[in-house]
């Protein structure tokens, strides 16, 4: 249903005549359908046969308007809070606001890959990472998501199987299921993608994409070795496979990893946003893409948005031409490190996967619980998290875990009070569970 093949309304075959074309045993195909009527796929009509039913599921967190501000209330299913605190050099450059001429200067622009100035101080922004693009090279998007949208449209046709990490983005699958694509998971380790099972997806779907976030995995934190991320291309290089690579977090970690793009730049599509730096509120991101793709990504382009706003751009780039980005990215370590101390110090070192410089962190669940019953759980008590099972690529993973943004409380205290709150319900019997916490009053 998510690639479009099958629609809500339409009938299965009989299990017995399903177990005959899959080749299975009829055993499986029975335990099969029984999970899908579980989980409100199908629904069987005696006399008639068993049909699919509308997907309900959320394709991503709710937005922060969508729950009532009651006092109290923590939403850690976002990266950021509602409120996030301006760094002063960015509150500084914003406060000048754009002088009358510039304004009337970009409000005349149809560059629809972006202004050549902006674009020059994007590549050079970018060659402190390592890459080293020419302006000609860059396309100017609004964030990363629609970085991302974009390579998906350019780079595949609809039907068209795509591989990627079996927990992935869910704005990737919201994009893949809307353009018709087919998301194919590719079994992950504690450094992501793992290259055998790559070279075996290859092999098997002959998928000619492969969408990945090498540094700081959303949602598992994974982070490629410079090892594996060598192993990563020679596996694309051998079956021609095209790399969409998204870096939105390459500056959260102390050491700067390479990214694919260094190393395979003749087939990776480098995507990248500077929402995790600037807050999500300035919707500016960069594609750097092989020539081969121009076309291609300015069709594309032109089929969204025409181009992003260069009013925007134009806020990014002076803040990137400031010189002040080094501190920006070192007060969003530092507060990190703060962040990630108080969740070691509220939950069992067992119970969560995470990695210096990550803004979130797995949470493993008791074996009572499910990952989808503890979230409707925490949001009973004032916490809202995100169960694993929005990023799955494939069906019936079930991964007991649940996502938890650590830097999007609204401060120090309330996110020690909401991990708190999180651990006693976790240890609880969902029959159990405990009510919501009093915030105190000091914020830090």
């Amino acid at each position: 249903m998510v690639s479009g093949a099958l629609r809500a309304g339409d009938r299965l075959p009989p299990q017995r005549d399903l177990a005959r074309m899959l080749r299975l045993n009829l055993g499986t195909v029975t335990r099969a359908f029984d999970a899908l009527r579980e989980s409100g796929l199908i629904k069987g009509e005696v006399g008639r046969g068993t049909y699919l039913t509308q997907l309900s599921a959320a394709d991503g967190p709710t937005s922060l308007w969508d729950h009532p501000r009651s006092f109290g209330y923590t939403d850690l299913s976002h990266n950021f809070p509602d409120e996030v605190p301006t760094h002063p050099a960015i509150e500084s450059i914003l406060s000048e606001l754009t002088p009358v001429k510039s304004a009337d200067r970009l409000l005349a622009i149809q560059a629809d890959a972006g202004h050549a100035e902006h674009r020059g101080i994007a590549a050079r922004w970018l060659s402190g990472m390592g890459l080293k693009a020419a302006p000609g090279d860059i396309t100017i998007t609004n964030g990363a998501q629609h970085g991302l949208l974009l390579a998906l449209g350019a780079l595949t046709r609809p039907a068209d199987i795509v591989l990627t990490e079996e927990l992935t983005f869910y704005g990737l699958k919201s994009a893949a299921a809307m353009l018709g694509r087919s998301l194919l998971g590719v079994r992950m380790d504690c450094e992501g993608l793992v290259p055998g099972y790559l070279d075996l997806a290859c092999q098997r779907s002959r998928a000619k994409v492969l969408f990945c976030c090498p540094t700081l995995h959303n949602p598992t934190t994974a982070t490629m070795s410079v090892e594996r991320r060598r192993e990563i291309v020679e596996v694309c290089r051998r079956h021609d496979v095209t790399i969409v690579e998204d870096d939105v977090y390459a500056l959260m970690p102390d050491e700067l990893l390479p990214p694919l793009a260094t190393m395979a730049p003749e087939r990776t599509v480098y995507v990248t946003g500077l929402s995790k730096l600037f807050g999500p509120g300035l919707r500016i991101g960069f594609i750097v893409a092989p020539s081969q793709f121009s076309y291609s990504m300015g069709v594309a382009l032109r089929a969204t948005t025409l181009m992003a706003s260069p009013l925007n751009a134009d806020t990014a780039c002076r803040i990137l031409a400031s010189g002040s980005l080094p501190s920006i990215v070192s007060a969003i370590r530092n507060e990190t490190r703060e962040r990630q101390a108080i969740v070691s110090e509220c939950l069992p070192g067992s119970t969560y996967v995470t990695h210096p410089g990550a803004f979130y962190f797995g949470l493993r669940m008791q074996g009572i619980w499910t990952a989808e019953a503890f979230v409707r759980a925490a949001e009973a008590i004032g916490v809202r998290v995100t169960p694993y099972a929005m990023f799955e690529t494939m069906p019936f993973q079930t991964a007991a875990m649940v996502r938890v943004c650590q830097n999007a409380a609204p401060s120090r205290e309330s996110l020690r009070q909401a991990l708190l709150s999180l651990e006693e319900l976790r240890t609880a019997a969902p029959n159990e569970r405990p009510t919501a916490r009093k915030p105190r009053t000091n914020h830090s």
